[in-house]
């Protein structure tokens, strides 16, 4: 049965593109209405706007003591959010000098292959291990995967899958799966049919966890992707040690980081077809609207960073083995080439020598017959 909401939260909703947001925001939503012991959210909007406005300025006052700025802003976007969609109006200007001093920004670097190696070898869960190979060969924001379905992932030539990110969106764009990335994620999908679920092409890509798997699907949460990861970091020592240092690598935006770094270091790679596989505005002014890319295009310059983007040292072997195999393989295709033009051209020779042979003999019948 389809929930029903206020009028309020039902434009509220409406108003929010992606429904992991929406979920993030009411959870903030409600947070703000615990705190003041409210009915619920319609008695926001026909509360005084001056009663309101100061609700909010303590609010914040109260929450951002020893949070950062970002902790304190999410709650306040969301209530932005609701209110401009319900015509309430408040002083936002005023109240976001209220938040705290923009920290020094941490999360500069990316996660290097052997950190994802020591993050891999430490959980045996087959949907860890799919999820952070799916992060690593994609680049993808870990928000956006909640909005993956089945049918937004096809498979591609040597082993590889196109994954359709913001699938029917404005933002819609394309990334690929390397050929160990796709073989893990064909490992967990499997697993779930094995269980019993029955996907169909609107199943997620991501599920929660589940006793049985006929048991109902729910896409897994954004929340819940980044707590599996950082269960991970806290059990080898790189997350969760309490000494309240900021940390050089963010926890899921390392994987975008390596990601973008791998891939315009590659030589050959085209730098402008790399953003559009990231989603992004590309450096060139209007590139967004007047360089169209196909999927094609976009896989040949991702396959020129597999070597490097793939996780395992031996699956790298493999690969360098089977790239090597296939230019010593192009290389005889070549040398035969050129062996069967030599083999014509020499048979034209010979023709010609033939030719020259029988026109000579010709000429001499022809002198033979003239004199008599």
């Amino acid at each position: 049965m389809q929930k029903q909401y206020q009028r309020s939260v039902l434009l509220f909703k409406n108003s929010i593109k992606s429904e992991e947001t929406f979920k993030q925001y009411t959870y903030y939503l409600d947070r703000f209405i615990t705190f003041f012991k409210l009915k619920d959210l319609d008695s926001l909007i026909t509360m005084n706007s001056g009663q309101l406005q100061i609700m909010i300025e303590d609010y914040i006052m109260h929450i951002k003591k020893g949070h950062s700025r970002s902790a304190v802003a999410n709650p306040l976007y969301a209530l932005e959010a609701f209110l401009d969609i319900n015509d309430v109006q408040i002083n936002w200007r005023k109240i976001r000098r209220l938040l705290p001093a923009q920290a020094k920004k941490a999360g500069k670097h990316a996660w290097s292959t052997k950190d994802i190696q020591k993050i891999l070898a430490h959980t045996t869960d087959l949907r860890a291990k799919a999820l952070i190979h799916f992060l690593a060969s994609t680049g993808v924001r870990i928000g956006a995967i909640t909005d993956i379905k089945i049918k937004h992932v096809k498979n591609r030539s040597d082993n590889c899958k196109s994954i359709c990110v913001y699938a029917d969106d404005k933002e819609e764009y394309h990334t690929f799966l390397t050929p160990e990335a796709s073989q893990y994620l064909d490992r967990y999908i499997e697993k779930r049919r094995a269980d019993g679920e029955n996907l169909n092409d609107d199943s997620p890509l991501f599920r929660t966890s589940y006793m049985i798997g006929i048991s109902p699907v729910k896409t897994l949460s954004q929340d819940a992707m980044e707590n599996i990861i950082y269960r991970i970091l806290c059990r080898i020592g790189m997350r969760g040690n309490g000494n309240g240092k900021r940390n050089s690598v963010a926890i899921h935006h390392g994987f975008r980081k390596r990601f973008n770094t791998i891939m315009k270091t590659t030589p050959g790679i085209n730098p402008h077809l790399v953003e559009k596989m990231m989603g992004h505005s590309t450096t060139i002014p209007l590139d967004d609207a007047y360089l169209d890319s196909s999927i094609d295009q976009l896989f040949e310059e991702f396959k020129k960073a597999i070597p490097s983007l793939v996780i395992d040292d031996s699956e790298r072997h493999r690969l360098e083995v089977e790239k090597a195999e296939k230019k010593t393989t192009k290389l005889q295709e070549k040398v035969h080439e050129i062996n069967k033009l030599k083999q014509k051209v020499y048979e034209f020779e010979s023709f010609k020598e033939d030719m020259r042979q029988e026109f000579k003999e010709m000429i001499k019948d022809l002198k033979s017959q003239s004199k008599e």
